[in-house]
């Protein structure tokens, strides 16, 4: 009985908790800043694009810029950024194929909560299937300018360079969610009406968490997943889900090649308050025999409390604390990386979780590296990402795994188990 008492109150510690704004590791900028002023910080960019036609394809960014850490309006915006596109080839030395510029006015841009939505069209040079859009954020008060580039395929081989997820059919900008709650209406649509057959494949999510970064052992996506079902779908054509798990959308449902893969999950995401996936994402910070001894109990609720008990000698403080502050981290996790499986079970997911957002991040096309800062134990660590596209998503990042991550990855884990990685 005291147990179950004690986990709703950990469960409800955890539930009030409110995440912390935090810079998320997919923050994509290049900083010059030749002199100390009050300088605008781009947050994070992010960007997707559609074919419309053998022409032109359509671009979407989405973007957070604050400064002094408050959010921007689209007027501020205006007055005191220059932004410019660029596409260029994509071998030997970048040549510049088109050119233009945007500005943060009702042309190109529209407001949506504490982000920015840029769209605007590119076209396609005749003797090239693609190339690198570059887009620059220049802020010319402060000399600080910032950088986001992604790669165009004018051929629009896969589904998403073809189609995006809307929440109705009238809208002009995509939705950037990685995911869709279960229950709510929404449209798959390409830039311009298509009468194609389209499939969504629904998936039992079979996902477990990342290897460790110092595993040798090899995981294919497609051995996480197994289809339930198949359904057609048509363009602009409303749509509601109400089976959670992953989802497919593709062109060819008896081989999927090409999918663009999300999930439809409960409201309560990000967050997750069932004791059955709060004690899977334990994995992280387990030994193997203590994952076993939580499978004998009957009730998760039961072997959550034992499990956090026991870590904090029954100091019932340090397991709240501990609670709060571990998932807390989990929920941030699946909000910056989710894909086609939880954010907290991708590679970068897991370091995420146990070590917290990277102090500097180096980005281009093909690859992430986190580097976090040196203290007096260790040098600078540094995990490095590489882009690995798979059946479901372009998405996907993959982490390179080396025994050597053993000598701190240990005592990060022993921090959290101990409750000094607490906040």
């Amino acid at each position: 009985m005291k147990r179950g008492i004690l986990f709703l109150v950990l469960i409800a510690a955890f539930s009030a908790c409110k995440v912390r704004e935090k810079k998320p590791a997919e923050a994509v900028v290049k900083e010059e800043t030749p002199r100390q002023v009050d300088k605008p910080v781009v947050n994070s960019v992010t960007g997707r694009y559609n074919f419309i036609d053998s022409t032109a394809a359509r671009v979407f960014i989405k973007t957070n810029i604050t400064l002094l850490g408050e959010r921007m309006s689209m007027e501020k915006l205006n007055e005191s950024f220059r932004v410019q596109w660029a596409l260029q080839t994509d071998f030997g030395i970048r040549e510049k194929i088109s050119a233009g510029k945007l500005a943060f006015t009702p042309e190109f841009a529209r407001a949506s909560g504490d982000a920015c939505l840029l769209s605007f069209e590119i076209p396609r040079a005749k003797e090239y299937a693609g190339g690198i859009l570059l887009v620059e954020f220049i802020h010319p008060a402060s000399g600080t300018k910032f950088s986001y580039d992604m790669a165009i395929d004018f051929t629009a081989k896969r589904t998403n360079t073809r189609y995006e997820i809307y929440k109705n059919a009238g809208d002009d900008i995509p939705d950037f969610l990685p995911y869709i709650y279960s229950g709510e209406s929404f449209v798959i649509k390409s830039v311009k009406p298509s009468s194609e057959p389209l499939y969504l494949i629904r998936y039992r999510n079979k996902s477990r968490p990342a290897l460790s970064p110092m595993s040798g052992t090899k995981r294919t996506a497609e051995s996480e997943f197994e289809i339930a079902e198949s359904l057609e779908v048509k363009d602009r054509e409303p749509i509601t889900l109400t089976e959670t798990g992953m989802y497919v959308l593709t062109r060819t449902p008896d081989e999927v090649t090409d999918g663009y893969g999300f999930l439809v999950v409960d409201k309560r995401y990000p967050r997750d308050t069932r004791p059955e996936t709060l004690k899977e994402a334990l994995a992280y910070m387990s030994t193997s025999k203590e994952i076993e001894s939580s499978a004998t109990y009957d009730s998760g609720k039961d072997a959550m409390d034992m499990y956090f008990l026991n870590l904090a000698r029954g100091d019932q403080e340090l397991a709240r604390k501990i609670i709060r502050s571990y998932y807390k981290r989990v929920e941030e996790a699946n909000e910056f990386f989710t894909t086609y499986k939880e954010g907290w079970k991708t590679d970068k997911g897991m370091v995420y979780v146990i070590m917290g957002p990277p102090a500097r991040v180096q980005r281009n096309r093909t690859r992430e590296v986190w580097l976090y800062s040196q203290n007096r134990n260790t040098s600078e660590i540094i995990y490095t990402f590489y882009k690995k596209p798979n059946v479901f998503s372009e998405q996907n990042y993959e982490l390179v795994r080396y025994p050597e991550y053993s000598a701190f990855w240990y005592p990060y884990v022993e921090s959290w188990r101990t409750g000094k990685a607490a906040e």
